[in-house]
């Protein structure tokens, strides 16, 4: 009889086996399904710095230390928390209207 370990993802708390999980970028366990979701917001919040006008600055909020900073488009720096170093980090949106922020919180992304 096979003996098989069953992970937790520590996104979606669900159990997969060893074929399906992988470390993330800060050396948590993660299924592969999350980490592609990840990945994919990680690759956008890039591409809204790269949009930036040059000059303006991009605001950041830090997911593990709830540090607020900002980064201008320009910049050299590395993007992660001055604070805690950590690469974890969460964009700060300007809603023009209620509407727009329902049309973003229920984007599927999002969902666990």
């Amino acid at each position: 009889m096979p003996i098989t370990t069953l992970y937790i993802c520590n996104r979606c708390r669900s159990e997969v086996d060893f074929n399906s999980i992988k470390y993330d970028s800060n050396n948590k366990l993660i299924c592969v399904e999350c980490l592609g979701k990840q990945q994919k917001i990680e690759k956008k919040e890039k591409l809204s710095l790269k949009k930036a006008g040059e000059g303006e600055s991009v605001n950041f909020i830090c997911v593990s230390c709830r540090f607020k900073f900002s980064i201008r488009k320009g910049s050299q720096k590395e993007t992660k928390c001055p604070y805690c170093s950590k690469t974890k980090l969460m964009l700060v949106k300007r809603y023009k209207d209620e509407d727009d922020l329902i049309k973003d919180a229920s984007d599927p992304r999002f969902d666990y």
